[in-house]
């Protein structure tokens, strides 16, 4: 099982690499360096997730906590951003600061410790502009989708910057995706 969900994780984030990828490749076909480059780098990135150090964990209870998690983070932010009008900027610092206080609730509670980064995905996802994402249903919908890739990612490219903004990123694109052959 741990394999199925090994494969799984390197799936999804191979497709949220990809989808990034096209759109940066549809936007710059006449510029052949910059295509190399995009090249290289997706050549790297997957040698990296070949190579980098993973220790695998399941548990199930934990897991929707974290995407509960993700997806408080993501409703609130939104909501502070826009029904608040406070932009998405403040709203998401706003609730990433909360975040950083949730594990001295109870400091022996190894699940208050992984709450920040999941609520502060969920506040990239919270971020999106009211342009791409018309209600709370699609903020609530890419939340989800957001906390379980990074449920799936949990133990994959630690250490490695941009993580959760790319989770982010791929659970609203998927979201789009999703709601844009649905409609």
């Amino acid at each position: 099982m741990t394999k199925i969900f090994r494969r799984l994780s390197f799936f999804i984030l191979i497709l949220v690499q990809f989808v990034f990828l096209f759109a940066i490749f549809f936007d710059k076909t006449n510029a052949p360096l910059v295509l190399l480059f995009l090249g290289i780098i997706s050549v790297l990135i997957s040698l990296a997730y070949f190579k980098s150090p993973r220790q695998e964990e399941r548990y199930f209870i934990k897991d929707l906590y974290l995407i509960l998690f993700a997806v408080t983070g993501a409703l609130s932010t939104f909501f502070i951003n826009i029904e608040l009008k406070f932009g998405p900027v403040i709203a998401a610092g706003f609730i990433g600061t909360l975040a950083s206080f949730v594990p001295s609730i109870n400091r022996k509670s190894k699940l208050l410790k992984e709450a920040p980064p999941a609520i502060y995905c969920g506040a990239f996802v919270g971020m999106t502009s009211a342009s791409v994402a018309p209600n709370l249903k699609f903020i609530l919908l890419a939340g989800i989708i957001a906390g379980s890739i990074l449920i799936l990612s949990k133990n994959i490219f630690n250490g490695f910057g941009g993580k959760l903004g790319t989770i982010a990123f791929g659970g609203v694109a998927i979201t789009s995706a999703i709601l844009y052959t649905l409609l």
